[in-house]
């Protein structure tokens, strides 16, 4: 079944909502403090800014309890499309209700009946000019690349690089991109990148519920990527690789056998193969950092599958899932290899309270910074308090966007860092003779 389902399709899992709750909460509370799952619930105070609560409103919008307003409009464009909810919700029942789809629905359909919110509605206008949410020229799409002298490769390439929006227009991080490119070039991988013919991979469209548009972008991206005849996509951003592996799927596209890694993992990969090697870096003795798992290169990014959306009704009301085996729970993201690089690095690695499969959204995601910048703030300023309480005064994130945000919100006692930027000066290839 491809998604997201038209709203009406998804009647019944809207209904299946008990209204417990538990969406606004992480399934295992180690403190009060910490205990929420919800961004946007923390924002609006009201059980409509809560995943059960946009379920409520879809809910009443097709049956005509609920009219178009303000209130509802502000409730829906406080959500960061974070998907915790569909966490919390799937710990206690399963596949019967799954949140995260119907909030796609429901976005979808505020577009359908001309409703999306203005903020949206001019990042979409900029993503279909320029290829990205903020309006920079196509033209310095692939100005990163400057400087940087990519042997030419023979053949299809082993690798092709995907750049994404954030990092290609933020020139703070070029020269740590390029680092790490030339690091990756100097292993012997065969590399190419699309440069500034690079465009959107449809992922944010898809967020803000212009299912057509998200399509058209993914559609083309795959085009690009299998005509370079690479075997391995590896992507420097957390929002595409989402894409990639969960919202592809979803609209019937595939890279067909292309492996999609993001560029941690394939480090990881070269630093297991033995063809490259990181040195520990002596700053970072006895220094402790906290790791945030972001939602698109956490939970997001766990793989999904077409499965068959119907369920049984077993012993006259226990309702099961045709396909259990395909539950998506956030445990297939990519956790691993960036805390593994970063213990590589020397760093002591220690965990949030709200870690994993159940970390606690920054707040840059699904449009939110764009349509309430208070809402993102907060969540910001809640995910920087949890810090704290760990004992830490550096957080590490492996999203740009996240690093961005999350910088721009810390105080000035506290550091946020690009794991890109501390690899960039660690990573060295290994001799073909000692591999």
């Amino acid at each position: 079944m491809i998604t997201p389902q038209p709203l009406a399709e998804r009647h019944d899992f809207l209904a299946r909502c008990t209204r417990c709750s538990q969406c606004k909460f992480v399934p295992a509370i180690k403190s009060q403090r910490h205990a929420s799952a919800c961004p946007s619930m923390d924002y609006g105070q009201f059980h409509a800014f809560s995943g059960g609560g946009q379920l409520i409103m879809g809910y009443g919008l097709l049956s005509g309890a609920v009219a178009y307003g303000e209130e509802l409009e502000q409730a829906v464009s406080s959500c960061t499309m974070c998907g915790n909810c569909d966490i919390s919700c799937k710990v206690n029942f399963a596949e019967t209700v799954e949140p995260l789809d119907s909030l796609y629905a429901l976005r979808a359909k505020l577009v359908g009946d001309g409703h999306s919110p203005e903020a949206h509605t001019r990042m979409m206008e900029n993503i279909r000019a320029t290829g990205n949410a903020h309006g920079h020229s196509r033209a310095e799409r692939g100005s990163w690349a400057q400087g940087l002298a990519l042997a030419a490769c023979e053949g299809a390439p082993a690798a092709l690089l995907h750049i994404g929006s954030q990092l290609a227009y933020d020139p703070e991080r070029w020269s740590s991109l390029r680092a790490v490119i030339e690091s990756l070039e100097a292993s012997g991988v065969a590399l190419a990148h699309l440069g500034g013919s690079e465009g959107p991979s449809g992922g944010l469209a898809f967020d803000l519920g212009y299912v057509d548009d998200a399509k058209a972008f993914a559609q083309q991206m795959v085009e690009q990527v299998v005509a370079s005849g690479a075997l391995t996509l590896v992507t420097f951003s957390a929002s595409a690789l989402a894409a990639f592996r969960a919202i592809y799927p979803r609209l019937g596209l595939s890279f067909k056998h292309i492996r999609v890694l993001h560029y941690t993992e394939y480090l990881q990969e070269l630093v297991h193969d033995r063809r490259l090697r990181i040195r520990p870096q002596q700053h970072a003795s006895n220094n402790r950092v906290a790791y945030h798992d972001a939602c698109k290169l956490g939970r997001l990014s766990e793989p999904w599958q077409p499965r068959d959306l119907q369920l049984d009704n077993q012993m006259g009301g226990i309702l099961t899932s045709r396909a259990v085996q395909k539950l998506r729970f956030g445990h297939g993201g990519c956790y691993d290899a960036p805390r593994a690089l970063l213990g590589q690095l020397g760093f002591e690695v220690v965990e949030l309270e709200r870690n994993r499969g159940s970390s606690y959204c920054c707040g840059a995601a699904g449009g939110v910074v764009q349509a309430q910048p208070e809402a993102a703030e907060l969540a910001a300023a809640n995910r920087l308090a949890e810090l704290r309480d760990a004992n830490a005064s550096t957080l590490v994130s492996g999203c740009q966007g996240c690093t961005c945000h999350l910088g721009r919100n810390a105080a000035a006692d506290v550091q946020v860092r690009d794991l890109i930027d501390l690899l960039a000066d660690a990573l060295e290839p290994v001799p073909a003779e000692l591999r």
